[in-house]
C-alpha cells in the first residue's frame, strides 16, 4: 500500500464536515480493509489520522478519525488521544472515549484515569463512564 495515497485519503478526511460527501469516508474505509495483514500499511493508517488530530480539524473530522481508531488504533495513537481528552467540547472528549473503549490495555486505563482529574466538569462524565466500562 502506498503511503502517500494514505496521507491524500487521510487529508480529505481531515477537512470532512457534516453534510458533506462520505466519500472521503469510504475511501478511508477502503484503506483500513486492505490494509489487513499488513502491519506497516495499519501503522500509517494510524500515524497520519492521528496527526489530523492535531490540527484544527472540526468536530466531525475528529468524530470520524476516533471512529476509525477505534476499529484500527494501538497504544501508539494515546498520546493524541489524551490530548482530546482535555478537551472543552463534550463531544469530542466523547469521540476520544469511544477510539480508546475499544482498547484493552492499562496504558490506555491509566490515560482514562489521568485525564479524568484534568478534564473540563462538563467533559468528566463520558471519562468516567468509560473508567467504570473497563471495569
Amino acid at each position: 500500500m502506498d503511503r502517500e495515497r494514505i496521507r491524500q485519503a487521510v487529508g480529505a478526511i481531515g477537512i470532512y464536515d457534516f453534510g458533506e460527501s462520505t466519500a472521503p469516508l469510504f475511501e478511508i474505509d477502503a484503506l483500513i480493509n486492505a490494509s489487513h495483514g499488513e502491519p506497516q500499511a495499519r501503522a500509517w493508517l494510524e500515524e497520519e489520522l492521528v496527526a489530523v488530530l492535531t490540527t484544527d480539524a472540526g468536530l466531525a473530522a475528529k468524530q470520524e478519525i476516533c471512529r476509525r481508531l477505534w476499529r484500527i488504533g494501538t497504544d501508539a495513537s494515546l498520546e493524541q488521544l489524551a490530548q482530546l481528552l482535555a478537551d472543552s467540547d463534550p463531544k469530542v472528549v466523547a469521540a476520544a472515549c469511544y477510539a480508546i473503549g475499544g482498547r484493552p490495555s492499562q496504558r490506555a486505563d491509566a490515560v482514562l484515569r489521568a485525564a479524568l482529574g484534568a478534564a473540563p466538569a462538563a467533559c468528566r462524565a463520558s471519562i468516567q463512564h468509560l473508567i467504570e466500562d473497563r471495569g
